[in-house]
């Protein structure tokens, strides 16, 4: 097939394809309509705190450690990973070793979790890395 045809008939379908949908944004707080909806023009992913921030330091992390006081409504985590170094960290369960994990974090990198909060563990991989915690719900 010639490449200009080929080239055009690939516009021509791209051009007559729905616009992609994006998720729209209910009011916070409205429990009764009418609420205010807000139609989306990119994804919309609101993170709402679920309690204080929290800290592990670097001294809890030379064993395999579960977040600390996770909120009972909490379904995302961020984590920074501040000081020296870096951790490993596993969620399977099964503790991580300073060498054999899911993945690094090194330190001054920003994690974002969504998953069984009570099952991921950290520990240090290099340095003397600590952790802040947020948590957070999702709208």
């Amino acid at each position: 097939m010639n490449k200009l045809l080929l080239g055009a008939l690939l516009g021509a379908l791209l051009a007559a394809a729905a616009p992609a949908k994006a998720q729209s944004h209910r009011d916070k707080g409205c429990a009764t309509p009418p609420c205010t909806i807000i139609s989306g023009v990119a994804p919309i992913y609101l993170y709402n705190s679920a309690g204080p921030s929290q800290f592990v330091s670097s001294s809890t992390l030379a064993t395999a450690t579960n977040l600390p006081n996770i909120p009972a409504t909490a379904t995302i985590v961020e984590i920074w990973v501040q000081g020296t170094g870096s951790v490993m960290y596993r969620d399977d369960g099964t503790p991580p070793t300073a060498s054999v994990g899911l993945g690094t974090i090194t330190a001054g990198t920003p994690f974002q979790y969504a998953g069984a909060l009570s099952a991921i563990q950290f520990i240090t991989a290099s340095g003397s890395p600590s952790l802040a915690v947020g948590y957070y719900t999702n709208n």
